[in-house]
């Protein structure tokens, strides 16, 4: 299939698919163009791209999703292997959301400091000190 058709079902953009070609993310066999140098892709792209879209959503990264997709080219990506790859992602993003809130937890106290200060005063940064 030509790319046009493989964007339509896949719902990536013909460049995203160009990238990921480029990023060896995906790759067509050799000797898949057609006349006047248009490549033909596989339908197994659809499903490979189909299975992209679905880590991406779940917030893996493209290098990630490379080492998912090499594991399952080699068949050895089994249950077990797809489980810890799972909770490492999710431990990740545990330790983000605990970042996360204590820069939130700083942000409100530095609001309430600002919320104490007089309208109108201005503010000089902490650099702006050292240097005057």
């Amino acid at each position: 299939m030509l790319i046009g058709q493989l964007s339509k079902r896949t719902g990536f953009s013909k460049d995203t698919i160009r990238y990921y070609e480029k990023i060896a993310l995906i790759a067509l066999p050799e000797k898949k163009r057609l006349d006047r140098q248009y490549k033909d892709y596989p339908e197994e792209l659809v499903y490979v791209l189909r299975a992209i879209r679905k880590y991406k959503e779940l917030g893996f990264t493209l290098e990630e999703i490379r080492e998912l997709l090499v594991l399952q080219s080699i068949q050895v990506l089994d249950i077990s292997k797809l489980i810890a790859v799972v909770e490492r992602k999710l431990n990740g993003i545990d330790a983000r959301i605990d970042e996360l809130h204590a820069m939130r937890l700083q942000l409100n106290r530095e609001r309430q400091v600002l919320l104490g200060k007089k309208s109108g005063h201005i503010i000089k940064l902490p650099e702006m000190k050292r240097a005057a």
